[in-house]
């Protein structure tokens, strides 16, 4: 080919020739067209929240607890904890919808930081103009700006509310720093308030911790558990879905058990199979879409969901979460 001369006119001719007349490969995908033909004008399990509404795992119990503490200044520090793909995530966006209106909030990932590292984080989010003084600064200038940023936010009627992701990968230094935070600093409420979210390892660590803070940490800190969904829980997800993604009433869709393209046995296996574990009834629901898009089906049936079982990537994740699940029915 090195050798031979190439005609880009007739490789041009070709192009248009095998293009004439011819959709976009994109516009012909199965999965567009299954979902079109079913009256649906979006995937129904992508998005997890529509509007003010949680739309994958709810707790509201944990949901209930966490905001009372904030709204009235009874605990600092809150941890959702549970399994990877439980919906800690979720539950953490529902929150910062839902919180009162003087809250700022600053939400972000955990890995590892220094207190100083993470002090910075928080101070260059809430003002921009802090970046360059704050990397003149050392630890102590850092954590000390950082109390006085806590001073003033009551006084201007504001208080911080941080969500900490992945908090299995939080130093001991800036737990320090987080515990020293919750402390009141103007007409003893506190202006900083803040929920971790962590996977079940980081429990062990938590309690080395405590150990050293004496009384100091177990008083701050509330631990949540967040559960997977029952049984009503999973139907009332994936009618959720199918509402929003055919802009109908979700409450509808179940008084006329009209769960179209899922007849009513594919929704029990697929309750069976996902054990109420958010991600994987998300996953298995989209996957048995395909499965039935791909396949020139009309309907997801019971055989779909086997098939996308079958196919499903991460039942060793999945497997470990029911297994967490099953531990947490000991304990409660």
């Amino acid at each position: 080919m090195a050798d031979a001369k190439i005609d880009i006119k007739k490789v041009l001719e070709r192009i248009v020739e095998e293009s004439d007349g011819h959709e976009h490969e994109s516009e012909k995908d199965n999965f567009d067209r299954f979902l079109k033909e079913h009256g649906m004008h979006l995937n129904p399990f992508s998005d997890k929240i529509v509007d003010r509404r949680m739309f994958i795992n709810k707790d509201r119990r944990a949901l209930t607890r966490v905001l009372r503490s904030i709204k009235h200044n009874q605990s600092s520090i809150s941890i959702f904890i549970a399994p990877t793909g439980a919906g800690k995530s979720e539950n953490a966006d529902f929150l910062i919808r839902n919180l009162p209106e003087e809250y700022l909030y600053w939400y972000n990932q955990i890995y590892r930081q220094t207190s100083k590292q993470l002090a910075s984080s928080i101070i260059k989010d809430l003002d921009p103009s802090f970046d360059g003084k704050l990397r003149k600064m050392g630890r102590d200038e850092v954590i000390d700006t950082f109390n006085k940023v806590l001073t003033i936010l009551p006084k201007r009627n504001k208080k911080l509310f941080c969500i900490f992701d992945q908090g299995e990968h939080f130093s001991q230094d800036s737990i320090e720093l987080i515990v020293n935070a919750t402390n009141p600093h103007f007409k003893e409420n506190r202006s900083f308030s803040a929920l971790i979210l962590a996977v079940p390892r980081f429990e062990k660590r938590l309690d080395t911790w405590a150990e050293n803070y004496d009384t100091t940490l177990k008083r701050v800190v509330v631990r949540e558990y967040l559960r997977p969904f029952d049984v009503h829980q999973c139907v009332e997800y994936i009618a959720r879905g199918l509402a929003i993604s055919k802009r109908k009433d979700y409450i509808r869709i179940i008084k006329d058990r009209e769960f179209d393209p899922f007849n009513l046995e594919s929704i029990g296996l697929l309750i069976e199979k996902s054990r109420g574990h958010p991600s994987t009834l998300t996953d298995l629901c989209y996957l048995s879409l395909e499965i039935a898009a791909d396949s020139l089906d009309s309907m997801v049936s019971e055989s779909t969901v086997k098939e996308a079982w079958r196919r499903y990537p991460n039942k060793t994740g999945h497997k470990s979460a029911v297994k967490w699940y099953k531990r947490l029915e000991g304990l409660t």
